[in-house]
């Protein structure tokens, strides 16, 4: 019993010494922890030893509902609907509609043709030729001279003044290749127009040769209004 006691105080004196130790906050949690301790032991103890004042519990009976017992339930909306009135049988038609028949006259249609005008234009049986070509009597400008193998034709002013030859074309009948002239040829005097490139004289710069060497292929210069006004060989 003795050792028991001097076992208390020694614990009771490390535990003071260690409550020294502690700070401020440490002194105030070890007190509320062994309280807390001390509180659940008691609850613990309490609850081993029965109350001697308590009755017996007894078991509730479970009641088992009835149908009988049971409410009716209200609804919470009536709905009315309305009576419908059933649509009247009517008996069937046993009388059939008199159809009437139609007239039996033949209907006769009379169609009248459109009448057409036809105007004939009267038709001239014999060959027209080709009109001639217009040839200016006394032109300024005359061809003198043409050589197909050299390809080139040579023309001449007739005048006293000199001719602007803008817009004046020597054309290779046979072809129909047009050369278009320019420059101005004084008075008197011979220009040389060659097919492809020459010197002296005018080039046509023509890709390849215009005149048929040993065919009938004439030369034809035309003024710029058209007109035909020198022509060789005539």
């Amino acid at each position: 019993m003795e050792n028991f006691s001097k076992q208390i105080r020694s614990f009771l004196a490390a535990l003071q010494t260690t409550y020294n130790q502690q700070s401020q906050l440490g002194k105030i949690l070890i007190p509320g922890l062994f309280l807390f301790v001390f509180c659940c032991l008691c609850s613990v103890l309490i609850g081993l030893f029965p109350s001697r004042n308590s009755p017996a519990s007894v078991p509730s009976p479970n009641i088992v509902p009835t149908t009988s017992t049971q409410p009716t339930p209200t609804a919470l909306f009536e709905f009315e609907f309305p009576t419908f009135t059933p649509f009247p049988t009517l008996p069937p038609s046993t009388a059939l509609p008199t159809l009437t028949p139609p007239p039996t006259g033949t209907a006769t249609l009379t169609s009248t043709a459109p009448t057409t005008t036809v105007t004939l234009i009267p038709t001239n049986t014999a060959t027209q030729p080709p009109p001639a070509p217009t040839i200016v009597s006394s032109p300024p400008l005359t061809i003198v001279d043409v050589d197909k193998v050299s390809e080139y034709v040579d023309i001449q002013n007739l005048t006293n003044a000199p001719v602007d030859l803008r817009g004046w074309r020597l054309v290779s009948e046979v072809g129909s290749q047009s050369c278009a002239l320019r420059g101005t040829l004084q008075p008197n005097r011979v220009l040389r127009i060659w097919a492809h490139q020459g010197d002296p004289g005018f080039d046509c710069r023509f890709p390849s040769n215009i005149w048929r060497d040993n065919e009938p292929d004439p030369a034809v210069l035309y003024n710029p209004q058209g007109q035909e006004v020198s022509r060789f060989p005539y």
